[in-house]
């Protein structure tokens, strides 16, 4: 989940993101500081699949722009290299707790926008309480429900008070869903027009933007933490991967994804270095309990007993990725303890055409109905897609793919229009980046949804299913469901959200609203002229930041 976004109205639209994911505090390398040698440091130029819609850090809904955003913005902490915690960053130190509720951060007064205005608390109000504002539609809305409201209490202080206690407030203040705008600029150029011409304080600044060709930054001289090295970034937008390691391979860009055909290529070329990260996602399907062929959950149960869950995986990515549990990545399972030996002996069926045949006789469908498999470009989803129509046609179900545009697919995620469609949600070892955004129930979000959003990031398709049809004990689960994933991000004591989640997947895996496949781990190969620069599962500020400072050896 990283394609041009087209279709009007993404504003409501919780787009597969990635929040910081836990790296390596060894994979940072190198120093803030000028140019050693006074030639200046090149520009570095990264392949990314995808067009960004809007350079708004409140707006955005693109995977890849989210990491890249905090190039051109800054927020309040920002996460330690090993995801362990955070550090200040605009704050001026740690935040102050009053009570439970309460918080005063400093903020520091050497920080200065693009637009050579100072940053002060007034901004950093603004800009939080403009995303906690359900009026303006934000779609990082549901990561900040947990403010009340933020108050400048002085010229460098802000006084942050929540509606409740949330797990997640330092990690959501390290995040560009929390990115700090200039509150006097945003408001008078207005949403549009800063979404394409934005202002912030990070250091690097927009110097062009060639729709579906590149997006090009410039270093900032004068930088809080010190003026890059590098002379700018550039992303170059390949839609195909194999076409951005060939200019890796030739040194035309710098960083380019690396496909699992390719590792052994790139693994043997003397100009690429290949790093392995784990990518903290959820891949697989989402099947469509609302209407159709799969609205009975023992059909949805047979669509279990179809697959061969490690063939899925293998038609995707093959060895970059491992299969994910319980609707959650190996990392989360990992991190937390869960216990994923018993959640796959009850939950991951053996490969049984015979029975998931059985499972379909039982929920009226037989054999005699049409499936269409709805994907998102790209190879990975291409390949499981490709595997599962397989699996029906084996079982004599007639089967199609239709690879729809990303605007087509958002559409259809909203409303329910689609059998089942290839699905990815990026988050972090906390399972709250799973469970709250994709198992809850719309209806009850702070501000509501549009009346024609069933679904989308939120699997609403099987709360409003179990509506229309009345099911009072599937609702009387969900309902439960919805209160534990809420809860959970409300309570800071760690054993007693594990409970929660525990107690989640117990809830919806019977129900199967998800077809889990696997979580991806990705490689990312960095030409050698590079220096100073390791990638990390940590994706913010990368190639500048209080760890590391690349570098172009030309």
């Amino acid at each position: 989940m990283r394609n041009k976004l087209s279709t009007p109205d993404l504003n409501r639209r919780r787009f597969v993101k990635s929040m910081a994911a836990a790296g390596t505090a060894g994979l940072f390398a190198g120093c803030i500081g000028a140019d050693p040698d006074g030639d200046g440091a090149g520009t570095f130029r990264i392949a990314t699949s995808d067009e960004v819609e809007t350079f708004d850090p409140r707006m955005n809904q693109m995977a890849w722009y989210t990491t890249a955003a905090h190039y051109l913005f800054d927020s309040l902490l920002m996460m330690e290299p090993d995801g362990s915690g955070t550090v200040p960053h605009l704050a001026d130190g740690e935040l102050e707790e009053i009570d439970e509720t309460t918080f005063v951060a400093d903020i520091r007064d050497d920080v200065t926008f693009h637009d050579g205005s100072q940053l002060t608390a007034e901004d950093v109000a603004y800009s939080l309480n403009w995303v906690r504002d359900p009026d303006n539609d934000s779609p990082n809305l549901a990561n900040v429900e947990f403010l009340d409201t933020v108050e400048a209490t002085g010229e460098y202080e802000v006084t942050i008070h929540l509606e409740y206690q949330s797990a997640l407030m330092e990690s959501v203040l390290a995040d560009m869903n929390a990115a700090i705008v200039p509150k006097d600029a945003a408001e008078e150029m207005g949403q549009e027009e800063f979404g394409q011409n934005p202002i912030g304080s990070g250091p690097f600044e927009l110097a062009n933007h060639d729709p579906s060709s590149t997006v090009e930054l410039e270093a900032v001289d004068d930088y809080f933490l010190g003026e890059p090295e590098l002379d700018g970034l550039e992303y170059r937008i390949i839609p195909e991967t194999e076409v951005g390691f060939v200019e890796l391979a030739d040194g035309t860009i710098h960083q380019s994804g690396v496909t699992e055909a390719l590792l052994d290529e790139a693994e043997g070329d003397e100009n690429v270095d290949v790093y392995r990260l784990d990518n903290f996602d959820f891949q697989g399907f989402v099947v469509n309990c609302l209407e159709g062929p799969f609205e009975d959950v023992r059909a949805r149960e047979g669509l279990h007993h179809l697959v061969d869950y490690d063939d899925l995986l293998t038609g995707a990515v093959g060895e970059l990725g491992t299969r994910n549990w319980g609707h959650m990545p190996q990392g989360v399972i990992d991190a937390w303890g869960f216990p994923a030996g018993e959640w796959e002996d009850e939950y991951y069926p053996a490969q049984d055409h015979d029975r998931a045949l059985e499972l379909f006789e039982e929920a009226g469908i037989g054999t005699d109905f049409e499936v269409d498999i709805t994907t998102r470009a790209g190879e990975s989803m291409r390949g499981r897609a490709t595997v599962l129509q397989n699996e029906f046609e084996e079982a004599g179900i007639d089967a199609t793919v239709s690879e729809v545009s990303d605007g087509e697919w958002l559409d259809d995620l909203d409303q329910g229009g689609f059998d089942i469609t290839t699905y990815g949600w990026g988050g972090n070892d906390d399972p709250d980046g799973y469970y709250y955004y994709m198992f809850r129930d719309l209806e009850n979000d702070d501000g509501g949804m549009s009346d024609d959003v069933v679904g989308h990031s939120s699997i609403g398709y099987l709360h409003e299913g179990a509506r229309e049809r009345g099911d009072e004990d599937v609702l009387s689960d969900l309902e439960r469901l919805d209160e534990i994933v809420r809860e959970a991000r409300m309570t800071v004591d760690r054993d007693e959200r594990y409970e929660y989640y525990v107690e989640a997947v117990e809830i919806l895996m019977p129900l199967y609203p998800v077809l889990g496949v696997y979580s991806a781990s990705s490689a990312t190969g960095v030409h050698t002229d590079v220096e100073g620069y390791e990638p990390t599962e940590f994706g913010n500020q990368e190639v500048f930041n209080d760890w590391q400072s690349a570098r172009i050896d030309d």
